[in-house]
């Protein structure tokens, strides 16, 4: 009998609801570490079939336990006792989850032998409850999986592999490339709506310059030499997303980039850093997120 793979998810937030229900329906056997064992951590799948994903303390996970670790957070945001505390458990596998460049090789760092890989989110989780029960709607577009799997430059190149292979329908494998595409052409939309505090008609009317900030993210981060999309085009592509997800996708937006504006303002950091071309755009609206933050 093939034993079951063991899975911790770090946080008790929207994510991790939506990630431990999709990797408990492989099979895994799968736990969300929080400071508090308390938390009722449950999500929603667009049926409304409900799922409940088990919380452990921080304190409680026992070493050597975890054959994948998902870290939700940025590893350098987590706190000494909590990342003290995930070390101890020595992953085998470490899924890093957030997109900024740079954070794969803190979590390196932080899990000597550990295998390192992005996951890149697919998914969507809405917070519909926190306290005392964080409860989550989720939803994975058609044909996507829940996170893609990339190589991490130094680690194992077969890892995104192995990961797909071992979380089936939940995990996929794509290029580095791709993502970072994916990447380029989002954030700079997520950083305006951050902007304007989520408010999504004032949003809708600023659609200019985030299209040429991500013209100019797709020249540095992935070398492609890219227009600006018209905003009437962009609001187009809203709306389809507006009638396409099953809950509100603007309330969704503007809080969950309104709540991770912090990362946006990394990213666009990284970006600027990477070439000495000139970036007006990129410049502009990381001048204008820092104000707000």
């Amino acid at each position: 009998m093939t034993e079951r793979r063991r899975v911790l998810i770090q946080g008790a937030g929207a994510v991790s609801a939506a990630a431990g229900a999709l990797l408990a329906g492989t099979g895994a056997d799968v736990r969300a570490a929080s400071r508090r064992a308390d938390v009722l951590l449950t999500a929603v799948d667009p049926r409304g079939v409900v799922a409940h994903v088990p919380v452990v303390r921080y304190a409680d996970v026992e070493p050597g336990t975890v054959d994948l670790l998902i870290l939700t957070s940025a590893p350098g945001e987590l706190d000494d006792g909590v990342a003290t505390a995930l070390a101890a458990a020595r992953p085998e596998t470490v899924g890093v989850t957030s997109p900024v460049i740079g954070d794969a090789a803190v979590a390196e760092r932080m899990f000597p032998g550990a295998g390192i890989a992005t996951l890149a989110p697919g998914l969507l989780s809405f917070a519909t409850a926190r306290g005392t029960e964080t409860r989550a709607e989720f939803w994975v577009p058609p044909l996507a999986r829940a996170f893609s799997a990339v190589a991490v430059e130094g680690s194992d190149r077969d890892l995104p592999r192995r990961l797909a292979a071992e979380y089936p329908g939940v995990i996929g494998r794509a290029p580095a490339r791709g993502v970072a595409a994916v990447g380029a052409a989002m954030v700079p939309y997520a950083a305006e709506l951050a902007i304007v505090g989520g408010d999504w008609p004032t949003f809708l009317r600023r659609l200019t310059r985030p299209g040429r900030a991500m013209a100019e993210a797709m020249r540095v981060d992935v070398g492609l030499p890219v227009f600006a999309p018209p905003p009437i085009v962009v609001r187009a592509v809203l709306r389809q997303l507006c009638r396409t997800v099953p809950f509100d996708f603007p309330k969704f937006a503007g809080n969950h980039f309104v709540r991770h504006a912090d990362q946006s303002l990394r990213i666009l950091d990284a970006w600027r850093a990477m070439t000495p071309r000139a970036t007006p755009a990129l410049d502009a609206l990381r001048e204008d997120l820092a104000a707000a933050l």
